[in-house]
């Protein structure tokens, strides 16, 4: 029900894209000494794309009781890819600096941040709303 509010469903799009990011920053970071290896990460989120519906439907998990809960697990819309750059390559053939994979982790994590602390605002919202005492 409430995760049909466009802004709680915008909010968990936009943390669902930088968990992704965070997840393939964080392989970039530990490859940075991998022999040949091409830093990747996501396209840039789109405003526009936070409004739309995803149209994929969500995979379940299996449950082998019927008094479980099944949760949906979703695979993941956001795909890597290798990260254009002009930095000069390493001697190994590598192109992960360092440096601006940190730089970006940092901005993931702020990022992420605000979009918890503006869910966390609208269910608070949302609660105040429901609440019988006003």
């Amino acid at each position: 029900m409430f995760e049909d509010l466009t802004l709680l469903a915008m909010a968990r799009r936009s943390m669902d894209w930088l968990t992704r990011r965070q997840e393939v920053l964080a392989e970039n970071v530990a490859n940075a000494d991998s022999p040949k290896y091409q830093a990747k990460d996501l396209k840039p989120l789109s405003f526009k794309n936070l409004f739309q519906a995803q149209g994929q439907q969500p995979l379940q998990a299996v449950v082998d009781n019927p008094m479980h809960i099944q949760p949906p697990v979703e695979k993941s819309a956001y795909q890597a890819a290798v990260e254009k750059t002009a930095d000069p390559s390493k001697p190994n053939g590598n192109n992960v600096m360092l440096e601006a994979q940190m730089q970006k982790i940092g901005d993931v994590k702020n990022n992420y941040q605000m979009a918890l602390n503006l869910l966390q605002k609208n269910i608070k919202m949302l609660e105040t709303a429901v609440d019988k005492n006003g």
